[in-house]
């Protein structure tokens, strides 16, 4: 009883801080960009009238499009050499920390399969016959290995949905498996979507 009750936590955990890391990211972003917005607009308040109804929009957009600016001269300061060097300290400060470390590197592995920027986190997509027959759910190869009889087996990752940061382990036999025939971005397109960002065709027979 304790066992599944601590193991319930663990995945009320898991599930609830990447939906919590992103709101609380987004609410600051939203945050900074009317902060910045303000310093920016406080000269105008003098030439325009800060009364009409525009003016905090104008605000607001002029906020985000510094916000904007700002994250691209990070990113660009992320691609050289001493900005790796600081991306990979911080890292491995991460990674360190054991809760945190899972959370930091599956979400790190999601988005950069979503924006284009690797290759090697997921390998392919693939249908498979869970929980139970004739139902199908959407696994993403992460490896692949072999027993002592050379079988083979694909080892996957189910994301949930919407919160693809969440989701099972399995271990199957390749056969079956089934090709889903679309590339690992637009995988993640449909589980964050929950299917309505996919392709009108899928692979599957009755």
């Amino acid at each position: 009883m304790i066992e599944k009750i601590r193991k319930s936590f663990l995945a009320g955990i898991i599930t609830i801080i990447p939906i919590a890391l992103t709101v609380y990211v987004l609410q600051a972003i939203f945050n900074i960009s009317l902060a910045v917005g303000g310093k920016i607009a406080e000269p105008l308040k003098n030439i325009v009238n800060a009364d009409f109804i525009g003016f905090n929009l104008l605000t607001s957009i002029a906020g985000l499009f510094v916000v904007l600016i700002t994250l691209i001269i990070v990113g660009f300061f992320a691609r050289n050499v001493l900005g790796k060097r600081v991306v990979n300290w911080i890292e491995g400060i991460f990674k360190k920390i054991p809760l945190i470390s899972m959370i930091y590197t599956t979400t790190k592995q999601i988005i950069e399969s979503i924006s284009g920027t690797t290759n090697n986190s997921f390998q392919k997509v693939v249908y498979i016959e869970y929980p139970r027959k004739r139902l199908w759910t959407l696994g993403f190869v992460t490896n692949e290995s072999s027993n002592k009889e050379n079988e083979k087996f694909y080892h996957l990752f189910i994301p949930t949905t919407p919160n693809p940061t969440s989701g099972y382990f399995l271990v199957i036999p390749i056969e079956d498996a089934l090709d889903a025939e679309i590339s690992v971005e637009e995988g993640f397109r449909m589980i964050i979507s929950s299917g309505i960002a996919s392709s009108n065709k899928i692979p599957i027979s009755k």
